[in-house]
């Protein structure tokens, strides 16, 4: 589960950095969340790879939380979208990657809880 978290840490980083490398500093709140819940992520695989017993619930119920915030901010993002679809607002193409990026973390806020929930089920 360790390696898990680790992982998820670093693709949740790696997805605020890229954000602001394809939209530029308008994304510096997808950075922030990227990072910091990276950052909490990596520091759960940390702490539960040195046996600390809670920290498994706790990446669940981190994963969980991402994954209900990152969902929310995606409709948001979608909906904002759609406004500017008709307009054709020079916006659109940095609102447009921005739910791609929100959306995949929201994914993968999911599988990494799947597998978490099915690892504590089978110990």
């Amino acid at each position: 589960m360790s390696a898990l978290l680790y992982f998820y840490g670093t693709f949740l980083i790696t997805c605020g950095i890229v954000a602001v490398a394809f939209i530029g500093l308008k994304a510096k709140t997808a950075l922030a969340s990227g990072g910091s819940a990276g950052v909490i992520a990596i520091l759960v695989g940390w702490l539960h790879a040195n046996q600390n017993a809670s920290a498994a619930w706790v990446g669940i119920l981190l994963s969980l939380a991402l994954l209900v915030v990152f969902s929310w901010r995606a409709t948001k993002t979608l909906q904002k979208v759609f406004e500017l679809i008709p307009a054709k607002h020079p916006d659109l193409n940095g609102k447009g990657i921005a739910f791609l990026i929100i959306a995949l973390m929201a994914v993968m806020s999911l599988v990494v809880l799947m597998i978490q929930v099915v690892s504590m089920a089978s110990t």
